[in-house]
This record gives structure tokens, C-alpha cells and sequence, in this order.
């Protein structure tokens, strides 16, 4: 419902809309408070580390006898392996054993001088800048706890709040005043909080309630009253559970006793771990071995064999480009729309629609091709306004009106499952798998999502892909750079909400964790991830029995099935949740994933994440079928990133958007138009093939590699034409043409 439906609503109805949007939008902006509570903290404390290390690493650079010391151990514990340190190392140093007792205690010296340091450069400024801002950002927020742990938190927060209208010239609380320690100040800031004669210094306990605050909140064990993400995590689970107790269980297709769950699970890890045995005894693991390494046991896994060169695919890419010729993706756009209509999804956030739907179809397009290449409305504009005879103020006009996140996504849906209904399964499949990872973008800095990224370097955010295994995307989130992957891979399994079936999922390490696997198991889905350390991984027993003698290295203890019996009930609410999108997954994380006690809630679902890793792990080892499947997957989401660079190719490929919502817009624009590329290449190769002599001419090979994703065929540059009534040739009919999707809007546009 956008804001022009509520005139057309009776009295009641329009002041019951409007108490729901202005509670909505409350709830929007508590948490946007929060969050800017969470990063100032986390700002405040990263930025003073960076600039103590960055002196300090400057005066260690100037020591070269240290790096010298450094090598002749290395040399020495390389030439002597087997010799004992004292006979090995001792005798190669300037000094021998006293000259190491010395670097230990400068070292240890040196760390306490850091930690120093940095509580002086916190203290600064903390109290010349972010003090000004942070007690009235508190003061906004109501914050509330329901774990007796967390209570002297909330002590530490009432505090601050009766002594923030003291001048800061008054530096230690009163004597006489309660102020909460234990579980608020770390001992390391101890002697930093508490000077000589007991007092406590205000500032640096501040500091210590902060991060102390920052920490809780991000656990979900402090919440905050008329929050949405950050509100009562028990909100999160559905209210009507015990009511209707059989129906979620059934929804996720889990049996309603506890004994029942852990029976079958039972079952399914002991003969997992049958099969593993019975492939490293017979040969058929592929050279899959479990040695030492660095006197551990180690799993060797081998690279698999290189698969042939699709012969064919090239020359049917060539008789592509030979009968249709070079498109314009401009073009394609166009008659992808032709032939789904899904700018009929594109409806108005005004009153009224006066403009024909022909004119707004054209104007549409128009917009959407300048955000999905990133080129803009002004550069379509100046670059082809002699062609299509559209004005900025127009076509501007039209991004306003028309072009929001929930239009493109029912747009993007309706294309996605267009292509899903032409594609021939006999060619592409049915389309059960999907495979997902992350790809950085470019950011403002100034775009309040915008992070540095640790792995890939400079500041930006995260869009994580769902990519069907033959290409089609079914979702796209924007993530910031920290967020969880995880969390972003369950989200998509559940809210794509197109018409493909997804079962399983191949992601890379970052996508898969033991909550992961242990959710992905619940829900029904098989999680299927390229891990980085497989040759550490260890397998855990169903029993007290030692399992099969072959495995006997790398097996450890049993699971521990009392805690998945006791916590079955909250596992499978949380599960519910998650599947009914009462929460989003990526708040159910961060109250089991960070330190601190564990939740026993969390606890079970390690164990559970444990038992179905063991399970994929022996799937794993034991199938190289397996393996090449999950490779093979993994490639075509990469494939899905490289075409995002050939795309969405202005500005350098940065997202400019000032905030969240213009960021999304783009993102989900690029999914559209490269949506677009994949459905008219699926219908030109189905066209090609249609020929007995080019279907005949098909291998295996090709079979395997073939895609609808490539773009030689595609001209993305040049000058932007938009002819309307010209189309490709593939001789297929537009479908009829559907009313907008609301009940407010005539036909028309702007």
C-alpha cells in the first residue's frame, strides 16, 4: 500500500493505516538509533587502536636487530628440526637465553604500553567529541533486559543517566554512589577506571558502559523498547506456537518427539560414516586419504581431474550473434518486457495515473537501463534524448513515482519466473539447486552502510547473489561488509519467492558455520559448502561406540544428544521463525554467534550443526560426483559476479546512492536487467537448438557448461535508442496485457 490509498479509505480505516505507518516508521527510526549507537561505540574504540598502531609500528620499524634475531631463530629451527631449543636456538643468539628473557619482557612491556596508549587516545576523544552526542543518543533509547547476567548493565546505564547533567569538570563519581563493576569494566581497564585511592574516574567508566552496552545489544540480551530489529528477541518466535504446535511441525516436515528427531538423525550420521569407510576401503573416494601433517591427522582430498572443453559451446554462441547479430542491451531490456510484461509491476505512489501505459512502458525502461548499468538518468538522457525524445524532468519524474524496491522485486519475480516457464528442461533442468556468495561493491563513504572490508580492502558494501545452477538469479540482498553470510544464505533459500524449488545450496567457507548446517537442516534444505580447512575437519560419533577403525584418527567424541532433546521444542520455534519471517536470520545469529556464556539454546544447535557437518562432510569425502557438483556450482555464481562488471558499468561500478534505500535500488535494478540478458539468451539458444543438426551436435561436455549467461552477443554502450515497436525474432506473442498491480491505479502513468 503506498501513501496515496489512504485517501480513498473510510475514516476509521485511514486513522488505523495511519497509527500503523506512523508506528512502523517509529520502529524504523529506533532502530536506525540503535544502530548508529552500535557503530559510534565500535568507531570510537577501531579508531583509536588504528592510530596507536600505526605510531607504534612506525618506532618498530626503525629496530633492525629484532628482525635479525628473528631470522637467525627461523634459520636455525629450519636447519636443526629434531634438536631441542636450548641446543638449537640459544647458542645462534647474541646473548644466548638472557638476550630472549629480555625481548619476552620488552614485549610483554611493550603490549601493556599499547593497551596504555590506547585507553589515553579513547579518553581523548571520547570526551573532546563523542561525549557531547552519545548521552542524548542514550537518552533517546528505553533500554530493557530480561537476563539477571546482563543486570549490571542496566546499573551502569541508570547511572550515567542521573549523573549526565554533571559538568564534566567533575571527574569521579561520588563515593557514596553504587556504581556496578563486575561485569561492566574488563579487568584491563581496571587501573585505568579506579585510581589509587578507590575513586572511579567518570570518563573511562563511561567508556567501559559503552562498549559493555555495544556488546549486549549486538547479543540481542539487552533490547530496546519500540525497536523493531533490536526490539524483545522473544517477540521474534511466533506467539501462536504452543497453540498450534502440530502445524509447525508439520510445516517443516519434523516429527513432534524429540526421541523420533535424534533417532533418524542418529541413523543418518552412523550410515554416513559407513560410507565414508567403505569408500576409503574400496577405492571409490577418488584418492581421498587421512595422514599426519605436523604430526596431526590430516584429510587429503586431491584436485579432481580437469573436465573436457566444451566443443560446441562457442560455435552456438557464434550462430547466436551470426542470426540475431550484435543487441543492444537497451534492446533486451525491451523485449524481455514484451514478453513478460513485468513493467505492469512498475505502479504509481501517487493518487492517480494519467499517462498511457505505452508512454510509461517507454519512460520505464528508459530508467531502469540507467540504473541497472549505473550510467544514470541524466547520462541515458544526454545520450540518447535525439533518439527516444524523453526529458531528465521526465524520466526523472518516473523514478520517483514509479520506481521503488517493492515494485522491482515483484518485478524481478515475475521476469525470473517467466523464464523459468520457457525454459526447456530437457536443455537446462528443472532448476532444484541454487548456489550463493557475496560480491564487494564500491560505496560513499559517507553512506552510513558503507564499511571497510577486511578480505577484499577499501570501504563499501555487500550484495549477496542467489543464483539458480543455470544462471537465472532468484534473489539479491545488500549487506553491509560485516554482516553475516550466513545469515544472508538463509534468507535467500526462504524469501526468494519464486516459483523454483530450491533443495540445496552450494555456497563457499564464509556461507556455511555449525548454525548454518544445524538451520539448514531443520528447515529442510541441504547445505552444501567448499570448505577451506577439510583437511582439519573432524568427524563426532553417533555413540559411545569407536566407530569404523579407518576413521579412527580423525573421529572425536560422541554428540550430545541430551542437549538437542532438551532445546527441540526452542529449536524448532526458532526454525519457525525464521521460515514464517518473524525474524530475520541475520538477528537470530548475533544472539548465538557472539562471546560470553552460551545460550542453551545455542548449545543444542551446535550440537545439531555438528551432527549434519559430520553427515556432508562424509558425503563429501566419500563422492567426488559430489565434489565436482559443488565446484561446479560455485563456478556459476562466479560467473554471475564477472557479468555484473560487463553491466553495471558506470561510475565505475560504485554504488553513489546516499542511502540505503537509493543503494538497494540499484542493486535491485542490475538484477532486473541482468535478468533481462539471461531470459532473451535462454530463448535465442533455445531457438538455435531447435534445429535437429545444432541439438545433435551437443556433448556432454557442452551438456555440462551451457549457460545463457554471456554477453558477446551484447552491446551494453553507445548511444541509447529505444525503438518500441521493433522487436527480435523469435517467434513468440507478448502476453495480453495485465491491469497494474493495485486496486488504486487506471491506466496510465505520470
Amino acid at each position: 500500500m503506498y501513501p496515496s490509498d489512504f485517501r480513498a479509505a473510510p475514516g476509521p480505516v485511514r486513522l488505523t493505516l495511519l497509527a500503523c505507518l506512523c508506528w512502523q516508521r517509529t520502529a524504523e527510526l529506533t532502530d536506525g538509533l540503535v544502530e548508529l549507537l552500535i557503530g559510534l561505540v565500535h568507531r570510537i574504540d577501531a579508531r583509536a587502536e588504528h592510530r596507536v598502531e600505526r605510531e607504534l609500528l612506525a618506532e618498530l620499524h626503525r629496530v633492525r636487530s629484532k628482525e635479525g634475531i628473528l631470522f637467525t631463530l627461523a634459520e636455525a629451527a629450519l636447519d636443526h628440526p629434531d634438536e631441542t631449543v636450548r641446543a638449537a636456538l640459544y647458542p645462534v643468539v647474541p646473548g644466548g637465553e638472557q638476550t630472549l628473557k629480555d625481548l619476552v619482557r620488552e614485549a610483554r612491556a611493550n603490549e601493556r604500553a599499547f593497551q596504555q596508549q590506547v585507553r589515553t587516545v579513547l579518553r581523548s576523544s571520547y570526551s573532546n567529541y563523542y561525549r557531547r552526542m552519545l548521552p542524548k543518543l542514550l537518552g533517546a533509547l528505553a533500554f530493557r533486559c530480561n537476563n539477571t547476567a546482563f543486570r549490571p548493565v542496566m546499573d551502569a546505564l541508570d547511572l550515567l543517566g542521573r549523573w549526565a547533567d554533571q559538568p564534566g569538570q567533575v571527574r569521579f563519581y561520588d563515593p557514596a554512589e553504587r556504581v556496578p563493576l563486575e561485569g561492566v569494566v574488563p579487568a584491563g581497564w581496571r587501573d585505568a577506571v579506579i585510581d589509587e585511592h578507590g575513586r572511579v574516574e567518570r570518563i573511562p567508566y563511561e567508556l567501559c558502559v559503552l562498549k559493555a552496552l555495544r556488546e549486549a545489544i549486538r547479543r540481542r540480551e539487552v533490547w530496546v523498547v519500540g525497536a523493531n530489529r533490536w526490539r524483545d528477541p522473544e517477540q521474534d518466535l511466533p506467539q501462536d506456537f504452543d497453540a498450534n504446535r502440530d502445524v509447525h511441525y508439520a510445516a517443516i516436515r519434523q516429527p513432534l518427539d524429540s526421541a523420533a528427531f535424534i533417532a533418524g538423525l542418529q541413523q543418518r550420521l552412523g550410515a554416513a560414516l559407513d560410507r565414508l569407510d567403505r569408500a576409503l576401503g574400496d577405492g571409490s573416494a577418488g584418492g581421498v586419504r587421512i595422514t599426519t601433517r605436523r604430526g596431526e591427522p590430516w584429510i587429503t582430498v586431491p584436485p579432481l581431474e580437469r573436465q573436457p572443453e566444451p566443443p560446441t559451446l562457442q560455435a552456438l554462441k557464434d550462430e547466436v550473434e551470426r542470426r540475431w547479430g550484435t543487441i543492444d542491451l537497451l534492446d533486451m531490456l525491451k523485449d524481455a518486457d514484451y514478453l513478460t510484461g513485468f513493467s505492469d509491476e512498475f505502479v504509481s505512489v501517487a493518487s492517480r495515473e494519467i499517462t498511457e501505459r505505452a508512454v510509461l512502458r517507454k519512460r520505464l525502461l528508459l530508467v531502469l537501463f540507467g540504473l541497472g548499468t549505473n550510467m544514470g538518468v541524466r547520462r541515458v538522457v544526454a545520450t540518447g534524448q535525439d533518439q527516444h525524445g524523453e526529458t531528465e524532468a521526465t524520466l526523472r519524474r518516473v523514478r520517483r513515482l514509479y520506481v521503488n524496491r517493492d515494485n522491482l522485486r515483484r518485478a524481478i519475480t515475475r521476469l525470473v519466473n517467466a523464464t523459468f516457464a520457457v525454459r526447456d528442461t530437457g536443455l537446462w533442468g528443472a532448476g532444484t539447486a541454487c548456489t550463493s556468495d557475496s560480491k564487494k561493491f564500491g560505496s560513499w563513504q559517507s553512506n552510513l552502510m558503507t564499511e571497510w572490508h577486511n578480505r577484499y580492502g577499501g570501504a563499501g558494501v555487500m550484495i549477496y547473489w542467489h543464483v539458480e545452477r543455470r544462471s537465472v538469479c532468484i534473489y539479491s540482498q545488500l549487506r553491509s561488509c560485516s554482516a553475516s553470510e550466513v545469515a544472508a544464505m538463509l534468507e535467500g533459500l526462504l524469501r526468494h519467492l519464486t516459483s523454483a524449488e530450491i533443495d540445496r545450496n552450494y555456497v563457499d567457507t564464509h556461507g556455511a558455520s555449525v548454525v548454518g548446517f544445524a538451520f539448514a537442516d531443520l528447515l529442510g534444505f541441504k547445505l552444501l559448502p567448499r570448505l577451506k580447512n577439510m583437511g582439519a575437519a573432524r568427524l563426532y560419533r553417533p555413540d559411545e561406540q569407536p566407530g569404523p577403525e579407518r576413521l579412527a584418527p580423525v573421529l572425536t567424541r560422541p554428540i550430545r544428544w541430551e542437549l538437542i532433546a532438551q532445546q527441540y521444542d526452542q529449536l524448532v520455534k526458532y526454525a519457525t521463525a525464521l521460515r514464517l519471517g518473524t525474524t530475520e536470520a541475520e538477528q537470530v545469529l548475533r544472539r548465538f554467534t557472539r562471546g560470553g556464556p552460551k545460550h542453551p539454546t545455542y548449545q543444542a544447535l551446535e550440537e545439531l550443526g555438528r551432527a549434519a557437518r559430520t553427515i556432508f562432510i562424509c558425503d563429501y569425502l566419500a563422492s567426488p560426483a559430489l565434489r565436482r557438483e559443488i565446484h561446479e556450482g560455485l563456478q556459476v555464481i562466479e560467473q554471475w559476479n564477472s557479468a555484473n562488471g560487463a553491466v553495471f558499468y558506470g561510475k565505475d561500478g560504485d554504488l553513489t546512492g546516499p542511502d540505503r534505500e537509493h543503494q538497494e535500488v540499484s542493486m535491485l535494478a542490475l538484477h532486473l536487467l541482468q535478468s533481462a540478458l539471461v531470459h532473451i539468451n535462454t530463448l535465442l539458444v533455445e531457438r538455435v537448438l531447435e534445429n535437429p543438426a545444432w541439438a545433435g551436435r551437443l556433448t556432454d561436455a557442452d551438456r555440462r557448461g551451457l549457460t545463457p549467461l554471456f554477453w558477446s552477443n551484447v552491446n551494453p554502450y553507445g548511444r541509447f535508442t529505444l525503438d518500441m515497436d521493433t522487436h527480435l525474432d523469435l517467434g513468440l506473442t507478448a502476453p495480453a496485457v495485465t491491469a497494474p498491480a493495485t486496486s488504486m491505479t487506471t491506466t496510465g502513468g505520470p
